[in-house]
């Protein structure tokens, strides 16, 4: 038998990623990771007046089966709750139910809660598999404490508040001091230490931005088994949670401000890497944090190979399943990479 020399071995297998540091990776997440489908009867209804929710036709496996599948970015859509019950009893329940739906998921007692709760269209599209935000955090870190050298885990929070006529369900209005309890309901469950927070990354410079621009991020080996949390809002929910603390001073969640010179610039958001590809690599050649879009319900190549190729290191999509005929990978089911963009040699990175 002929051996190969150790020396050709170097080459034959990839070396594992050293030194890495957060904004060199790049790893697949999903989108509206809670999501459960509306009944068949009750979706018929909705699609006869507004064609568009079609594409709420999608059911999400619990987040814990997606941790268990690589994934390594999640989107929840919150909406408060402080009294508890305002979502318990949907109208497009009583709708389903009346239209011959049965054994429809809902859990009303949880909802019956106070507290932050996660779903997506009140009274309609209300299918969610974690119904309370911290069902949703204890199920990660349950999963994340079983697995501590997983890589930093991102959960992107949409805070909503807007009513949609004339639907009876009017969320209330997400507040400085309600966004404020937000973080307090976080730490209920996600201690601080498992956490990446902007002052962590500010360090001694005054504004996150200059710390970013020029120390970088942290390493992604000191990041194993941790959590970050970004602020999907660009409205006025963002500009509430940045008054009196635009450099996120003393804040959980980072934001995605208007532009590279904000002082709190560091993560954005930029959903569409088609049209956005020249900005998203410039943002990541830059040093910050990136996480876009691979597809848009169905699966679309074009925007995969943008979004891939934008740098951008949390890339979110609706087909991540084992099996699926095109599943969103970067190859052989992998879920997580080094960041062709900013790191040229190819090495392993376990998820």
């Amino acid at each position: 038998m002929r051996l190969i020399p150790a020396c050709l071995l170097l080459f034959a297998v990839p070396a594992h990623a050293e030194g890495l540091r957060l904004n060199e990776i790049q790893a697949i997440g999903s989108h509206n990771s809670y999501h459960v489908a509306p009944p068949k009867e009750l979706l018929e209804i909705i699609v006869k007046t507004n064609k568009a929710a079609d594409a709420w036709n999608y059911t999400h496996p619990p987040l814990a089966t997606q941790l268990d599948m690589g994934l390594r970015q999640f989107e929840l859509d919150i909406f408060a709750d402080p009294d508890g019950g305002l979502f318990a009893e949907p109208l497009g329940l009583k709708l389903a139910e009346l239209a011959g739906a049965k054994n429809i998921p809902h859990d009303a007692a949880a909802l019956e809660k106070p507290g932050f709760k996660v779903l997506h269209v009140p009274d309609l599209d209300f299918g969610t598999t974690a119904p309370l935000l911290t069902q949703a955090l204890r199920e990660m870190i349950a999963w994340s404490d079983a697995h501590p050298r997983h890589l930093p885990v991102m959960i992107l929070l949409e805070c909503k508040d807007q009513p949609h006529p004339p639907l009876p369900t009017k969320p209330e209005p997400l507040t400085r001091a309600r966004l404020m309890d937000l973080e307090k309901e976080i730490l209920s469950v996600l201690p601080r230490d498992r956490l990446l927070k902007p002052d962590d990354v500010r360090g001694k410079e005054a504004t996150l931005r200059e710390a970013v621009t020029k120390h970088g991020w942290p390493a992604v080996d000191s990041l194993r088994g941790k959590f970050i949390l970004c602020l999907d809002n660009t409205d006025a929910i963002r500009d509430r949670y940045l008054e009196g603390n635009p450099s996120l001073e003393g804040r959980l969640i980072f934001a995605s401000v208007p532009d590279a010179g904000h002082p709190a610039a560091g993560w954005f958001k930029c959903n569409d890497p088609v049209r956005e590809r020249e900005k998203i690599r410039e943002l990541v050649k830059a040093g910050f944090l990136v996480r876009t879009r691979t597809d848009t319900q169905k699966p679309d190549a074009a925007m995969k190979a943008a979004a891939f190729g934008s740098g951008a290191q949390w890339l979110s999509t609706d087909h991540f399943r084992p099996g699926e005929a095109q599943r969103v990978s970067f190859g052989n089911g992998k879920t997580a990479r080094v960041n062709p963009l900013v790191r040229a040699e190819k090495a392993e990175l376990e998820p």
